[in-house]
């Protein structure tokens, strides 16, 4: 009996053995889990201390992100050739434009073989002139110091065709009222061309 007893008391012990142990692992994984939490939470890249410590683990990394960036390079040679096939696109969409302008300037009638291009451009000529000298009235009946200030900002070609088509009295008063560099300007372009004609 006492023998029995004996064993009857060794048997629990050995059976606590690994039970202890399975309890020690799980306080170990709680305990991880926890500090894992704990340290993620604090801003700390635990992963990625991980798996610079465990070589193993990070001939893994080094497979993902040699693959991310062969998936990247296909990306950007995709896109390459996208863009290269636009590019070609262009250019033959600019030939096909040069080659029609070319037509175009090769249809064009010269002045000389065509009267109805004269006849067309008289009529033009008489409707500019008739604008233009409604336009002339209109600046000698402006304030000469406003009409200086609009014909300051017109281009340069138009100021002088207005300017030349002015009485002397409203040429004179409005240049009176510009800028004298610009009065200057104007009244040398305007000698020039008097003297042209």
């Amino acid at each position: 009996m006492k023998k029995q007893k004996a064993e009857t008391e060794k048997e629990p012990k050995h059976k606590k053995g690994p039970l202890l142990f399975i309890v020690f692992l799980l306080f170990l994984f709680i305990i991880g889990g926890a500090g894992y939490f704990l340290l993620s939470a604090s801003g700390v890249d635990v992963k990625g201390k991980v798996f610079s410590a465990l070589p193993f683990l990070n001939e893994e990394s080094d497979q993902e992100a040699s693959s991310q960036s062969m998936n990247s390079s296909n990306m950007q040679n995709q896109e390459t050739e996208a863009l290269q096939k636009k590019i070609k696109e262009k250019d033959l969409e600019i030939e096909n434009l040069q080659v029609k302008l070319e037509r175009a300037k090769a249809e064009t009638p010269t002045e000389e073989n065509s009267e109805e291009t004269k006849a067309s451009k008289g009529e033009e000529e008489g409707y500019q002139t008739a604008e233009m000298k409604n336009l002339v009235r209109s600046y000698e009946s402006m304030s000469p110091k406003n009409a200086a200030l609009i014909i300051s900002e017109l281009k340069e070609d138009q100021a002088l065709d207005l300017l030349g088509q002015l009485k002397t009295e409203a040429l004179a008063n409005i240049l009176s009222k510009m800028e004298p560099d610009v009065a200057a300007k104007y009244t040398e372009l305007l000698a020039e061309e008097a003297n042209v004609q």
